[in-house]
């Protein structure tokens, strides 16, 4: 009984939490474990979920980086056509990058045809299609509107595959 409301209390200090700026854990002298959005000044503290502007500095980070990965493969492009003698370091990791950055594009490609796939056959197997509204509740297709969707997945298999 006492474990059920030890994780019933924990659950709901989670999603209480959940829509704090960030999470915090830490056990007090007692032993006891705690979360909050705002973390003790005595006890040691583990982040469990870093704070939105920590995280958004992590993203501008990433997104910086990825930019000027992008800016050096475009720069090395003309380089390595300009000049037949032996490739620098600099250009083929730029090679590198670009060769990966073509396999994640022609992976995705190919996961997008994939679904549209599967979506097309669901479409056109089952004369009753149901899908889950903005609300969370379940609605059935018009037979129009099914129509209307294998059209435009078509088009898109036609488009991308």
């Amino acid at each position: 009984m006492r474990t059920l409301t030890a994780t019933l209390t924990l659950s709901l200090g989670l999603m209480a939490s959940a829509h704090a700026d960030g999470i915090y854990k830490w056990v007090d002298e007692n032993g006891v474990v705690h979360f909050g959005s705002q973390p003790p000044q005595k006890e040691q503290v583990e982040v469990v979920k870093a704070p939105k502007s920590q995280r958004y500095r992590q993203w501008e980070s990433e997104q910086q980086a990825l930019e000027a990965k992008q800016q050096l493969t475009t720069a090395a492009s003309p380089t390595e056509k300009t000049e037949p003698a032996a490739p620098t370091q600099a250009s083929q990791d730029a090679q590198r990058a670009q060769q990966q950055q073509d396999e994640a594009e022609l992976a995705a490609r190919a996961q997008r045809c994939q679904s549209a796939q599967q979506r097309l056959q669901e479409l056109e197997s089952h004369a009753r299609v149901r899908e889950i509204d903005a609300s969370g509740n379940y609605r059935v297709l018009p037979e129009e509107e099914r129509q209307q969707r294998i059209q435009q997945t078509r088009q898109i298999l036609q488009n991308n595959c």
